[in-house]
């Protein structure tokens, strides 16, 4: 990666500081389309929609498009957009989520419920990420990109207190109160489920992929 770099989404700019201390030599510039969390960003930034970016074309030597994709509405359009401003010999750069990602904590959120539910298993949580997850993004980048190669990035989480998973599980409440499982008591047996789970095996193991996708013409 070379030369003139928007990152797109960028949010708080995590990536946009490592890249600045990482690559001195690169010419950076973050956009997102809240203007709020941009208040902290090391400039240049400016306020965008991913589908509408305020660039020429083949503008950009690269664009990062970072755990983004998957929140915005129109995905192929903005795929669209960022094959737009990337210069003929430049590349994308996207990251997002397997739908193989963190699967013991679904395993777990739809063993809690369905015991409380009393149908066995409860269901299924759809991530957010599975819009544009790892084993889907190809196909989307593809359109546009003759080369993508996919990236896997494994990890494993473990812990041996059962609050840290409580705590994440948290996020679920919107979506269980769409669904019609009862939070609070699911959390609960998670926590029981959890609390016997260490004891047996003195801790509870979380395999995280994620990924990224490096696309070229």
């Amino acid at each position: 990666m070379h030369g003139r770099v928007v990152d797109v989404g960028c949010g708080n700019g995590k990536f946009i500081q490592r890249l600045r201390q990482d690559r001195p030599d690169l010419a950076l510039l973050g956009l997102d389309i809240a203007p709020g969390i941009l208040a902290g960003v090391p400039g240049p930034v400016a306020v965008a929609e991913a589908t509408r970016l305020p660039l020429v074309t083949e503008g950009v030597d690269a664009a990062l498009a970072l755990h983004m994709l998957y929140h915005v509405p129109d995905i192929p359009r903005t795929v669209r957009e960022l094959s737009r401003v990337v210069a003929r010999d430049g590349l994308v750069i996207a990251s997002t989520n397997s739908d193989r990602d963190k699967a013991a904590l679904d395993d777990l959120w739809q063993r809690a419920a369905g015991d409380v539910l009393g149908t066995g298993r409860g269901p299924a949580r759809i991530s957010l990420s599975a819009r544009f997850s790892l084993e889907k993004a190809p196909a989307f980048l593809g359109e546009e990109f003759g080369r993508v190669e996919t990236i896997e990035l494994p990890g494993t989480i473990t812990v041996h207190d059962p609050e840290p998973v409580i705590a994440y599980m948290a996020s679920y409440r919107a979506w269980a109160d769409q669904h019609d499982v009862p939070f609070d008591a699911t959390i609960e047996r998670a926590r029981t489920i959890l609390v016997d789970h260490i004891a047996r095996h003195r801790a509870f193991e979380v395999t995280c992929l994620g990924g990224i996708l490096v696309c070229r013409r």
